[in-house]
């Protein structure tokens, strides 16, 4: 009786031990890895890791404009204000997204944000029926590209707006022809002299 006790209790504390270790290894490989994250610095861009980003974010939106469905589309983006005015903008259900001709993406920042943050963002030539729409998709990254942080703004408008009065100068803007979805990072990304020009 007293031998069973005894094993019971040696269990018990072995588990307790084994459980302390576990939790004291978990924080331990966590902080460590905070540490490293605070304190690393970056040299250079992945704009290969952007452009990856930004192709896979782009295909999102055009699956979740296609079908109707903004569940996984929403949940990507950092900012959803304005979905349903883009939703609503064309029937999105007959545009040809197969075919759709992309303008090549790049980075309207000059360099990463204080946090490392950088956008990557491409313009996209899509038939709806007889009417041809721009698309425009901006995706952020942290860590100079390292990370995929999301869908920043999705942004539409008409192909003869976007020629004929922007004269192909858009990349995303709202007004009185387009609808926009989340936020602009690259519109708060400029350096300042550039800032105060556009005023």
């Amino acid at each position: 009786m007293k031998r069973g006790k005894r094993k019971t209790g040696l269990l018990i504390y072995a588990i307790l031990v084994l459980a302390l270790f576990t939790a004291l290894c978990a924080f331990t490989a966590k902080k460590t890895f905070s540490d490293l994250k605070a304190n690393e610095s970056f040299e250079e861009v992945d704009y290969f890791s952007m452009q990856k980003y930004s192709d896979r974010n782009s295909k999102l939106v055009f699956s979740a404009l296609k079908s109707g469905k903004t569940d996984k589309l929403k949940k990507k983006m950092i900012s959803s204000d304005g979905l349903d005015e883009v939703l609503a903008f064309t029937d999105w259900s007959q545009a040809d997204f197969d075919n759709a001709v992309g303008l090549g993406a790049g980075s309207l920042s000059a360099k990463p944000d204080s946090d490392g943050r950088i956008d990557m963002s491409e313009r996209f030539f899509i038939d709806v029926g007889d009417t041809k729409y721009v698309l425009f998709v901006e995706s952020v990254s942290s860590r100079w590209g390292r990370t995929d942080e999301g869908i920043s703004a999705v942004a539409v408008t008409t192909y003869s707006h976007f020629g004929d009065d922007l004269d192909w100068n858009w990349c995303g803007e709202k007004d009185d022809s387009s609808a926009l979805a989340g936020k602009l990072f690259w519109e708060g990304n400029q350096p300042e002299e550039v800032k105060t020009e556009g005023e």
